[in-house]
């Protein structure tokens, strides 16, 4: 064999490899994380021992922490954040509460708004032991628990007494909408004692559209000699999308040309 034939072929495998893999992750939507800005006035450390910082990874999900404050939401208190996010499927947000006593248990004591561009809302109730906790678990005669699935512990560690401290993430799941947000806020309603709701970060899951992404080498997909190819496996496509270039797959080269016997 020519050796240097097949260093040439070789290096053709890796580029043609190299194009495939980068052209499969066009497209995949991204977290939106939204920073919190100067309505997050207290420091993350002045609660937590070793609290998570800057682009955190938590629940699978980004958030920018990076401001090192979260929003602390005392009653009748609210705060709103704005923006565009086109097909959001998700909302993400790291939600606690704080003086969570026992009676609070099964109270909902405020809401996490959406308003979308065309007017209309959604509104999920944040309800004491059910979708939002304590936290500071390691606190006694509190609210420690939840049973909603939509509410995950992401983070746990220590407050800055050495008791133990979480931090939780809700979802808001918005799968399949086509609608686009305008707004988030989180209100506390809760009319009495003194519980707080804390935020420590949002993320928004919009869905960005997909485009065609070729994989020919020189992105040379649209040429008269590419589309007029019968080598379906150069023509653009997207993820998990059938090929409907009239020459993929043509059955009626499957044998090379040659007559069935």
């Amino acid at each position: 064999m020519n050796s240097s034939i097949f260093v040439k072929s070789a290096k053709g495998l890796i580029l043609a490899s190299g194009l495939i893999a980068a052209s499969s992750v066009v497209g995949y939507a991204q977290d939106a994380t939204v920073a919190l800005g100067a309505q997050a006035t207290v420091p993350l450390s002045s609660l937590y021992a070793n609290a998570p910082t800057g682009s955190a990874s938590l629940g699978g999900h980004t958030f920018d922490l990076s401001g090192g404050n979260l929003v602390s939401l005392g009653s009748g208190e609210s705060v709103t954040y704005t923006g565009s996010w086109s097909n959001a499927q998700s909302v993400y947000l790291l939600l606690n509460t704080m003086n969570t006593y026992f009676w609070y248990d099964q109270s909902v004591v405020g809401n996490v708004t959406l308003t979308f561009s065309d007017g209309t809302t959604q509104s999920t109730d944040l309800t004491v032991g059910g979708n939002i906790r304590e936290w500071r678990t390691g606190a006694g005669n509190t609210v420690t628990w939840t049973s909603d699935p939509a509410t995950s512990y992401v983070w746990s560690g220590n407050a800055t007494d050495g008791s133990a401290a979480t931090i939780d993430m809700l979802t808001i799941n918005l799968t399949g909408s086509t609608k686009t947000i305008t707004s988030v806020a989180i209100n506390n309603t809760n009319g009495w004692g003194s519980l707080r709701v804390d935020l420590a970060g949002l993320t928004v899951d919009p869905q960005v559209a997909q485009t065609p992404s070729c994989i020919r080498p020189g992105n040379s997909c649209n040429t008269d000699a590419a589309i007029n190819s019968q080598a379906w496996k150069w023509q653009p496509v997207l993820p998990g999308a059938t090929n409907v270039n009239p020459h993929a797959k043509n059955a009626d080269k499957t044998n090379n040309g040659h007559k069935a016997h």
